[in-house]
């Protein structure tokens, strides 16, 4: 058996760790994604931990220097093959399988001879792609990681930091984001923004520049910088483009459309299409995009107070995709609702602004939802809700951002 990292100290994620546990066993490949050092290597030395000695662990991790010679298929295949116990139960583990070329061979043979029960992660999000799925036969299951939810963030600085005030906790994960090795240890808040921006510089390198073999760093990081400044807003490659051709820079339609979908692969950017409520349908025309972790936001531009209701659309839109939720922008009759969010069959409805300081804030945040004719649950999400914390006569919860994400249930009144 193949030693791995005791779990012993590492905190368990259960909101993957469930949800990777229930497809154990089931012939599938089960395929972990996410942007890098988000967790996904800590998620599965958790699970290989959890097996027991009466499997024959295999765990291959393709960024160690001694697996570089396993970047082609048939090698990876054999060295898999050579570690196999042909009168046990085997368990496979491979990180960062996107460095093999055509890693989608060997996992295939494997999964057809049923050699071992196997897991991956990658930090490309095309290794879910139509392509791949056709190679596999369809036999994998798909969960995508994010870095940690205030929630879990919650959890890491009582573990780690002995310090698991909610006030305090909010308040640094509002302004470095939730990628795990920030909440290991405490730093001050440039040295957090220096590792966002590693993390962020290597995702770049690895995942897109080395693999697409782009030539334009400098205009991949405007790019980025330049979403990151429309967060919360409605937003397109033509008026990308025109963003940055005002600032300077010579950039054509299709580099900025080529260079969002290597955003979007490397898991860095997330696009939000726009559900319209009354046609109970999906748009594409019109899209936002979010960012995986906030921080990354602030890394770029640094924190700008006057954001903040994007910023609060942002963590909102994480936490409900870190749920299971299929996570849109809203349209009721050409009303903006900020976010809606959908799981089997269950919906939920979400506005979030800054404070509720006129007349016409108040109008325009719950009127909006009140057009919407159906018994779903709707919420009103202030920064801080303070007098304003309730259930209006229409059955629109109102509550602070901190109450929100610490609601479990949705669709119950919160705390």
């Amino acid at each position: 058996m193949i030693s791995v990292q005791p779990s012993d100290s590492l905190l368990d994620r259960s909101r993957y760790t469930e949800q990777i546990s229930q497809f154990m066993w089931n012939g599938n490949a089960k395929i972990i994604t996410g942007i890098r050092r988000c967790g996904k290597s800590s998620v599965m030395r958790m699970i290989a931990d959890s097996i027991g000695d009466d499997c024959n662990v295999i765990y291959v991790n393709m960024e160690y220097s001694e697996n570089y010679g396993l970047r082609g298929w048939k090698e990876l295949l054999q060295h898999v093959n050579d570690r196999i116990d042909p009168n046990g139960k085997n368990i496979l583990f491979i990180d960062e399988v996107q460095d093999t070329q055509h890693w989608e061979l060997a996992i295939r043979d494997l999964i057809a001879k049923r050699k071992c029960d196997i897991f991956l992660t990658g930090s490309n999000s095309n290794l879910l792609s139509s392509e791949y799925s056709t190679y596999l036969g369809g036999r994998f299951n798909s969960i995508h990681m994010l870095p940690l939810s205030y929630s879990e963030c919650r959890s890491f600085s009582k573990k780690y930091m002995k310090d698991g005030d909610r006030t305090t906790v909010f308040e640094r994960f509002v302004r470095v984001g939730g990628f795990p090795i920030l909440w290991r240890n405490k730093t001050n808040t440039s040295s957090s923004m220096q590792t966002v921006r590693d993390i962020v510089d290597v995702s770049v390198s690895n995942d897109i520049e080395n693999r697409y073999q782009i030539k334009n760093r400098s205009l991949l990081k405007d790019l980025l910088r330049c979403v990151a400044s429309f967060i919360g807003n409605y937003v397109s490659a033509n008026n990308l483009f025109n963003t940055l051709k005002a600032s300077g820079t010579r950039v054509s339609k299709d580099t900025v459309y080529e260079y969002l979908g290597y955003l979007e692969s490397a898991n860095i950017l997330i696009r939000a299409n726009v559900f319209d409520i009354r046609g109970k349908k999906v748009l594409t025309s019109r899209y936002k995009y979010y960012l995986t972790d906030l921080g990354i936001k602030h890394m770029l531009l640094g924190y700008r107070p006057e954001d903040t209701p994007g910023h609060m659309e942002n963590i909102i839109f994480t936490e409900l995709l870190g749920r299971g939720y299929d996570v849109y922008v809203g349209d009721s009759d050409g009303k903006e609702v900020d976010i809606i969010a959908e799981r089997n069959g269950h919906r939920l409805y979400v506005q979030a602004c800054m404070q509720l300081d006129s007349e016409d804030a108040m109008k325009r945040e719950f009127g909006n939802l009140e057009t919407i004719d159906d018994n779903f649950p709707k919420y009103v999400v202030l920064m801080d809700a303070g007098i304003y914390e309730g259930t209006s006569d229409k059955g629109i919860i109102c509550c602070g951002l901190k109450e929100f994400l610490e609601t479990e249930t949705f669709g119950q009144n919160v705390r």
